[in-house]
């Protein structure tokens, strides 16, 4: 009795192994055969991202940059695609401060931030006074190329209180592709 039980049980460790590797087989035979449905051109869209509708340029302003004085940087914008592109954009007495992304940075970190950066971008601290904001939203075209070039006066946004390397960072989120678009990172050297 106990040599049939022993027979019964190694059947049956059998029946499962052959079902298990027939399942196997035929999972790889259909997986096989799924990829081999993919059309090209869905793999490429998948990964590639769109590709931005404009560019970002940052300009140092002309001779040395001295403490205590503005530091006005030019930034260009440029609608590097082949169509009309769409900016919402606040008209208000600072849309230029509230377009873009500022980072100045000095010995690897981020400058302090004046009150007016901290409201603009929403990070107020407890000991900052409370102001109402108003705002007038529309959405401007821009044509293919140059759009437009403007002033930033870095001393608004960050409290530049020493001399030194200072690195500074232009951004935008892009609309239409998702995507953050920067600038290429300018050094600027603060003299006393």
């Amino acid at each position: 009795m106990l040599c049939q039980l022993n027979l019964v049980v190694s059947t049956s460790k059998g029946i499962e192994m052959r079902w298990t590797k027939l399942f196997a087989m035929v999972v790889l035979l259909l997986g096989s055969c799924c990829l081999g449905q993919t059309s090209p051109n869905a793999a490429t869209e998948k990964s590639t991202s769109p590709a931005p509708t404009f560019s970002i340029e940052v300009a140092p302003p002309v001779g040395p940059i001295r403490l205590g004085v503005p530091l006005n940087v030019i930034v260009t914008v440029t609608n590097i695609s082949d169509k009309d592109i769409y900016w919402v954009a606040d008209f208000g007495k600072d849309t230029i401060y509230k377009a873009f992304a500022f980072l100045l940075v000095k010995d690897g970190r981020e400058v302090e931030t004046t009150f007016f950066h901290r409201k603009i971008t929403g990070r107020t601290r407890a000991d900052d006074p409370l102001e109402v904001e108003h705002s007038n939203l529309m959405p401007f075209p821009h044509p293919p190329g140059k759009m437009f070039t403007m002033t930033i006066d870095l001393t608004r946004l960050y409290k530049i209180t020493e001399p030194g390397l200072y690195t500074l960072d232009v951004s935008r989120i892009d609309d239409d592709s998702k995507t953050t678009v920067r600038s290429k990172t300018l050094t600027l050297k603060v003299v006393p």
